[in-house]
This record gives C-alpha cells, structure tokens and sequence, in this order.
C-alpha cells in the first residue's frame, strides 16, 4: 500500500510544480521525491503524471487521485492539529514568506519571543515580494507569509497592522519646511518610485488623486529608495516601517490626510495552519500593537 509519505509528495509536488521546490518544502533531496513518485505509481498501478521538461502535467487518473488525496491530506492536517491542541503542543517547523521591511522591525521581536517561550518551535524563514510571496502560498512553499491588503481570494488574510504612509525627501528639498503636505503639492515632482512587488499602494493612491507621477527611477530595494531620495534625486512615500534605519539627512512628512498600507498574514484557503503558525500570527498581532505605539 502506499505511504503518507508518498502522497505527500505527490500532492507537494503537484502543488509546487517541480521537483526542487518540492524537495525544499519537504526537506528532502530531488532524487528522494522522484523515488517517492515512481513508487507511489508502482503501488498504484497507474500514470499519475507526465514530466515535461518546464512544468508537470496531471494525467486523467492523477486528476482524480490528486483530487482524493487532497482531501486526504486536509484531514489529516485537521487531525493533526486537534491532537496538538488537545495536548496543548506548539512544536515543529514553519516556514514564514516575509517582507524586508518586516524584517527590520516586527519580525526580531517575534523570533526572540518564540526562542524563549516556544524552543521546540523552528522558523524557517524565506524573503521576497509581494508576488514570490503570494506565489509560495499558493504553491505550499510556504505555511504563512506577510503581504498587504488587497489579497488574493486564494488566500485568509490576518489583519497584523496598519503601516502609515508617509512623504520623503532630501532636507535641500523646497517643501522640506512643510509642516504637512497635500498630495496635490506633489504633482509637479520628480519621483524616486518604489517596484509595485514591493509596495502597491504608492501608485493607486496617486491615481485615486488624478497624479500621474514624474517617475525618474523605479526601485526594488528599499535602501536604495531612502539613499536616492537624500542625495535629492526626487521624492518618494514609503512606509513608516522602513524609516528605522533611515539616513539622518533624510526629510521625512507626514500628509494632512491618513495613507496607510494594512499588513497582514496570509495562509492558502482551505488548509489548516498548525497551532504553531496560528500561534505565530497571535504574537505578531500582539507585538504590533506596542509597535504601532511607538513613535
């Protein structure tokens, strides 16, 4: 008969689309995976699936036993997860899609809370975009991952923070004794614009005002966005997160009106986190609030 294991594998592999994203998610080699696969055939007896060199394909019966297992593993997840809160267990490994900027400053609050409290709790960590970071989720690359509202319908989304918005510039800059601005101020400026896989917000709350930005450079580094702005290369708004670390140089507004990005925690729609993933998210809900709070 065939194993756990096996259609674990299986159903990863499917999920993930090829055998190294796999054996990343699994903690396995490709050459483990394949093994899996061609004996979960053997027991089966069937063709469940035709290896292309770009992509894998599901035949007819991998379909239909891709469907069931599915279902399989989902309980079994469930089962898991009321034995854990029966025993009241936060344990094992989860592996969180993060954001650079919540690595600076939420995410080291979370990992040394979980390293006194929860040791039995290993967090794999794995940074990228918006995009990656959805893109893990949908392919169980990942159990959990930060992104920012709007969300996938692929997706739950936890409500982590609210992230305010904010205008920066270099202190030679002619609106840098504003006290507030106004979006309308910024029409006629250059602009140092961050890549929307890194944030989403700046371009629609332009165009929800009408401004179509001069923009000079587009950047996915948020580093390189501060550092430009200071040399006075034009303008940018960014998230007050990423300001911890911003040069001294750096002129940062606030706007009369209230822009923010809203971050959150996502897991793929119809999985079960394990306790410690929904644990992790119960943390980052707290800590943020005294984050939040700091200013």
């Amino acid at each position: 008969m065939p194993t756990l294991a096996q259609y674990t594998a299986f159903h990863t592999l499917i999920e993930t689309g090829n055998f190294t994203e796999t054996g990343l998610k699994l903690n396995l080699t490709q050459s483990s995976i394949t093994h899996a696969i061609n004996n979960l055939e053997k027991e089966l007896d069937l063709s469940l699936i035709i290896r292309n060199r770009n992509n894998i394909i599901l035949t007819s019966d991998g379909k239909m036993v891709y469907e069931h297992v599915s279902k399989m593993l989902q309980e079994q997840q469930k089962l898991e997860n009321t034995v854990a809160n029966l025993k009241n267990l936060i344990g094992g490994t989860i592996t969180v899609g993060v954001l650079p900027s919540i690595s600076l400053v939420l995410l080291p609050k979370v990992l040394s809370y979980f390293e006194q409290h929860y040791p039995d709790v290993t967090i794999r960590l794995m940074e990228g975009d918006y995009d990656q970071i959805e893109n893990w989720l949908r392919h169980g690359v990942v159990d959990i991952g930060f992104i920012a509202k709007p969300a996938s319908e692929n997706v739950v989304f936890h409500f982590i923070f609210e992230d305010v918005l904010q205008c920066i510039m270099a202190k030679e800059h002619p609106l840098a004794t504003e006290k507030h601005l106004t979006l309308n101020q910024l029409k006629n400026e250059r602009w140092i614009m961050p890549k929307q896989n890194i944030d989403r917000d700046v371009l629609r709350i332009l165009s929800e005002h009408n401004i179509d930005p001069d923009v000079v450079y587009e950047l996915s580094v948020d580093q390189a966005i501060l550092t430009m702005v200071t040399e006075n290369l034009g303008i940018s708004i960014v998230p007050k997160s990423i300001l911890h670390h911003a040069p001294a140089d750096l002129v940062q507004k606030n706007f009369s009106e209230h822009y923010v990005r809203t971050v959150g925690i996502a897991h793929k729609r119809n999985t079960y986190p394990s306790p410690a993933a929904m644990k992790f998210v119960e943390i980052c809900n707290i800590l943020a609030e005294d984050f939040s709070n700091e200013d």
